[in-house]
């Protein structure tokens, strides 16, 4: 099966980056150069303050002013944080090639990402206030989304997975490839601190173990 809500995550993985081939122009524009690699990049603002990434892979990603407002809002200020921000977005991308993506949001302070490879996802809340994450890619879709009990809930064609916490505060995973994962109070709140979220929890665990 394709790997779906890869553009969700920007997860650092375990590339190392050295100090001294990243380097910061008069312009403020970031660029790094692994001449042992043969890697180029760079993450520059445009006249309208979107952030625009590109590399010598013919890799290019846009990340609109109206997203970085809703997301990454200290990144304006503060170029530890956007030196940190353009590691990550190079981690992630390094190894891939003619990849383009434009990371905006509408009108609705949707979050919206549409790619050259047939994919989009949409980022939003429902009526109770909870995110909402929905992905196309080559005609199927795939979502997360809460129940009524709060539950986490992850479809994609004929795959399905849940996570769920029960009366006895302790969380589980399934899905219907056969995994079935029961958490400890401290197992789970190792996962919180590494992963931030209960979502962000449930969708590595969708991704490792079903996708």
């Amino acid at each position: 099966m394709k790997r779906y809500l890869i553009l969700l995550l920007l997860t650092v993985a375990s590339l190392k980056l050295q100090a001294q081939d990243l380097k910061l122009d008069v312009f403020g524009n970031l660029n790094y150069e692994s001449k042992e690699q043969r890697y180029e990049a760079s993450l520059k603002k445009d006249v309208f303050d979107n952030l625009i990434f590109t590399d010598n892979n013919k890799n290019e990603l846009t990340f609109a002013k109206k997203y970085l407002d809703l997301n990454y809002k200290y990144l304006q200020t503060d170029e530890e944080a956007r030196v940190d921000f353009f590691r990550q977005v190079i981690n992630r991308f390094i190894s891939d090639r003619g990849y383009k993506a434009k990371f905006d949001v509408d009108i609705l302070d949707n979050i919206i990402i549409e790619d050259n490879r047939n994919g989009k996802v949409e980022i939003g809340t429902d009526i109770f206030g909870n995110t909402t994450y929905e992905e196309k890619r080559s005609g199927v879709k795939a979502s997360v989304k809460r129940d009524l009990s709060g539950n986490l809930e992850f479809r994609a064609g004929k795959a399905q997975a849940q996570l769920k916490k029960s009366v006895f505060n302790k969380w589980s995973y399934s899905d219907n490839s056969g995994t079935k994962l029961e958490f400890s109070p401290e197992a789970w709140n190792k996962m919180l601190r590494m992963y931030e979220s209960d979502e962000n929890v449930f969708l590595f665990l969708v991704n490792t173990f079903l996708i």
